[in-house]
Formats: structure tokens, sequence, C-alpha cells
């Protein structure tokens, strides 16, 4: 099958909250406190997928496959606070099932969901536990700033791409 990134559109709600949640379950298990690892549920995540959709300045792109989404990109055309990057945009979520890392498609939705936001020049934060995508986000350019701030799941570090 051949992936294909497209905009999040009504008839993928569903399929974009079930990879969501599956995704933060998958990261997060064992990394952090369980009941705020069981607090997105499908439904939660189909509740906030629904009220972001509308937003043109939150982007969201699904990558589909074979019918199915596989993975998604969340931007944010002006970075949430302690974020300090004028002229950048924030990448706030990106997640790819397990069983379809390593085919690129991480890149294709951070590639895809720059143009979306329009802006080159991303910033994100990245859990401290989470050496697998802090290695993407070092092969796809971003450096670490240096900046780390704690959440209720332990120390999140700041990147960015320019």
């Amino acid at each position: 099958m051949t992936v294909h990134i497209e905009p999040l559109a009504p008839d993928w709600y569903e399929q974009k909250a079930a990879v969501q949640s599956r995704t933060w379950r998958e990261l997060n298990e064992g990394n952090i406190p369980q009941e705020i690892v069981d607090a997105i549920t499908p439904e939660f995540a189909l509740d906030l997928t629904r009220r972001h959709a509308d937003d043109p300045s939150q982007p969201t792109l699904v990558a589909v496959d074979g019918g199915r989404v596989v993975g998604f990109v969340e931007l944010l055309a002006t970075p949430r606070e302690p974020m300090d990057r004028p002229g950048a945009a924030e990448l706030a979520s990106l997640y790819v099932l397990a069983s379809h890392h390593g085919r690129g498609i991480g890149r294709m939705l951070v590639e895809a969901g720059s143009k979306a936001v329009g802006n080159e020049r991303l910033a994100l934060w990245v859990a401290g536990f989470n050496e697998h995508a802090q290695g993407f986000y070092r092969r796809m350019g971003f450096r670490f700033t240096g900046l780390t701030q704690d959440e209720d799941f332990g120390r999140s570090l700041e990147m960015i791409n320019y």
C-alpha cells in the first residue's frame, strides 16, 4: 500500500482518535503515572479532535495507508508558553503506529505539516524518556535548545529545527 498524507476530515475523526489513544498508551505505559495514561481514551481523543478540527491555526494531518489512519501530526501557528520562539510554529503532536515506524511516515507528516501551517521553523517539546523520538527529531534537523520543563509526567525537552 502507498501511504498518503491529507488534512483531517470528519471521515477520519474516529480513526485518528483511536490512533491517538493507542500510540499514547504504547509510548507512555510504564513511563508516566498510569492514571495519566488511562485518561487518553478513544472517547477523550475524539472529543479533542472535534474541538480542534475547525481551527485554521491548528492544522491536523493524517497519514492514511490502505484506507486506515496510521499516524497524525498536529501543529499550532503560534507556540504555547513557555516556548518563546518568535517566528516559529509548534509541532504539538506527532504519532505513528509502532507497526508503521521506519517507513518515512513521520518525516512525511512533519514536512506536510510544516507546509500546512505555512512555516518551516518548528519548535516542539518531547518527553525526556522518549529517546526514539529525540533521535528522530535530530535526524530531521532539530536540535535540543537546553530548555526543559517539568510536567505531570516528567521532564520534557525543547527542540527546534532552526
